[in-house]
C-alpha cells in the first residue's frame, strides 16, 4: 500500500511539473468520454420518450387497419385497399373473447375555427370506449358518449395543442363554447390531456367527435367505413390469442381463402414497442461508437506525451536502475502516469458530457438526457484501459533502458 502511494506521488507529481503539457494530452480523452455520455444521454433519454409515448397509448392494445398493396401497371402505381365496416367491429365483439373493449374509430383532416382563429387539425371520430382503450384522459369536461354517437350529436372534445391555437391558452376553458369545423358549428364538451406532441406519436393536435357523426359529416351520409379498430385485450398473457382470433375473424369475414395474404393489417402494441426500442439502442449504440473514435485519438496522444517523457527522463530512470529499482518498479512508474492520465481525464469528461447531453438533446429533437450509471462506468472503464494500453509501450521502452547507456544519456 505504501508502494502504491508512493508511486502516485511521483506520478502526480511528475504531471504537474509540465501542467499544460498534461492537460493538453488529457484533453483528447475528456472530449471522447465527454462526447460518449452526452450522446449515449441523448440516445438513451430518446428511447424513454418514445417508450412512454407508446405506453400511453394503453395497456394490452391491438390496432387493426386495412391494408394497402402496391401494384405496378401501364397506367402506373396502383394501390388497392379494403375497407373496414362496422360489420368487422360487430364481428370482433360477438366473436373474440379474449377481447375486453372494441372501440372503432375514423379519421379525416379539418379545419377548425373560432372568433378570427383558424387551424388545420387531425379529426377523430369515436365510441365511448375509445378513451378507454387508447388511455385518454381529460383535463375538462367530459368525454364522447354512447348517446352522443345515437343522436349524431354536434360535439366534440379538443387536445391541448388546439386550444392552445384557437383559444390563445392551453389553460383556457373552451367548454360550452362553439367551434366551426369545416363550416358547421359544434359545442366543445371536454379537452383531453396532453400526450405530447414530437415525434411521430405527438397526437394533442387532434378532435374527437361521435363516429356516426365524423362518418356522416366527413365521409358522407351512408358511410359505414372505419379506419382503425383499437382491441384492449383482458390481459397481457392473452395477446397473441386475441391477435389470432381477430385474424381469423376478419378473414372470414372477408372471404379469404387459405394461403391468401390478409388484407388488413393486426398490429400488437408490445411488439411495435419492442421493435422501436432495438432500433433505437442500434442508433444509440452508433452515435457512442462514432464518439469513442475520439477516445482513441487521445489514447495515442497519451502514449506520443509518455514517450516523450521517457526520453526526457532518460537519465532519471538510469539513476533509479542504479540506486536499485527493479525492470517492474520503473514498468509501474510510467504505467501509472499514463493511467493517472487518462483517469483524471475520464472524470472530466464525465462531467463535460452530463453538461453536453444537456445541450445537445434538443439539437437531437429530444427533450430530456438520460445519463445511465452503466454508461459513466463504461466510459470510465474504457478510459482507464486505454491509459494501460498506451501506456504500456512507453514504460516497458522505459523499463528496458539500459542503466549504464541511461546514465551517460545527455
Amino acid at each position: 500500500m505504501r508502494k502504491l502511494v508512493m508511486v502516485l506521488r511521483v506520478a502526480l507529481g511528475a504531471l504537474t511539473r509540465h501542467k499544460t503539457r498534461s492537460f493538453l494530452t488529457m484533453l483528447g480523452v475528456v472530449i471522447g468520454v465527454g462526447a460518449v455520455i452526452a450522446l449515449v444521454a441523448a440516445g438513451e433519454g430518446a428511447q424513454a420518450q418514445v417508450v412512454s409515448q407508446f405506453e400511453s397509448l394503453g395497456s394490452n392494445l391491438l390496432t387493426v387497419s386495412p391494408f394497402t398493396s402496391f401494384s405496378f401497371s401501364r397506367g402506373g402505381l396502383q394501390t388497392s385497399t379494403i375497407d373496414l365496416t362496422m360489420a368487422d367491429v360487430e364481428a370482433i365483439e360477438a366473436l373474440a373473447s379474449s377481447v375486453a373493449l372494441v372501440a372503432p374509430s375514423y379519421s379525416a383532416n379539418g379545419t377548425m375555427t373560432y372568433g378570427g382563429q383558424t387551424t388545420s387539425a387531425s379529426i377523430t371520430g369515436v365510441t365511448a370506449g375509445y378513451a378507454v382503450v387508447n388511455n385518454w384522459a381529460l383535463a375538462r369536461g367530459r368525454f364522447i358518449t354512447a348517446e352522443d354517437n345515437e343522436n349524431l350529436a354536434m360535439v366534440v372534445v379538443l387536445g391541448p395543442s388546439l386550444v392552445e391555437e384557437l383559444f390563445g391558452s392551453e389553460q383556457a376553458n373552451p367548454v360550452g363554447e362553439t367551434v366551426r369545423i369545416n363550416r358547421q358549428n359544434y359545442k366543445v364538451v371536454g379537452v383531453l390531456e396532453s400526450k405530447g406532441t414530437s415525434g411521430m406519436m405527438g397526437q394533442d393536435n387532434t378532435a374527437m367527435m361521435p363516429l356516426r357523426t365524423a362518418q356522416v359529416k366527413l365521409g358522407g351520409a351512408g358511410t359505414t367505413q372505419i379506419n382503425s379498430i383499437s382491441l384492449q385485450v383482458r390481459s397481457a398473457e392473452e395477446m397473441d390469442l386475441a391477435q389470432a382470433q381477430v385474424t381469423a375473424i376478419l378473414r372470414a369475414r372477408h372471404g379469404l381463402e387459405s394461403g391468401a395474404a390478409d388484407d388488413f393489417r393486426v398490429q400488437n402494441q408490445a411488439d411495435i414497442l419492442s421493435s422501436v426500442s432495438e432500433t433505437s439502442s442500434t442508433f444509440t449504440t452508433l452515435l457512442a461508437s462514432i464518439a469513442a473514435i475520439s477516445l482513441l485519438v487521445g489514447g495515442i496522444g497519451i502514449m506520443n506525451i509518455m514517450l516523450v517523457s521517457v526520453t526526457e527522463r532518460t537519465r532519471e530512470v538510469g539513476l533509479r536502475k542504479a540506486v536499485g529499482a527493479k525492470r517492474g518498479d520503473i514498468l509501474l512508474q510510467f504505467l501509472t502516469e499514463a493511467v493517472v492520465l487518462s483517469g483524471i481525464g475520464g472524470l472530466l469528461g464525465v462531467g463535460f458530457g452530463m453538461a453536453g447531453a444537456q445541450v445537445i438533446t434538443p439539437l437531437l429533437g429530444g427533450t430530456e438526457a438520460l445519463v445511465t450509471g452503466e454508461s459513466v462506468v463504461l466510459a470510465l472503464a474504457v478510459s482507464l484501459a486505454i491509459g494501460v494500453f498506451f501506456g504500456l509501450y512507453p514504460a516497458n521502452r522505459a523499463a528496458g533502458l539500459n542503466p549504464i547507456d541511461a546514465l551517460r544519456y545527455e
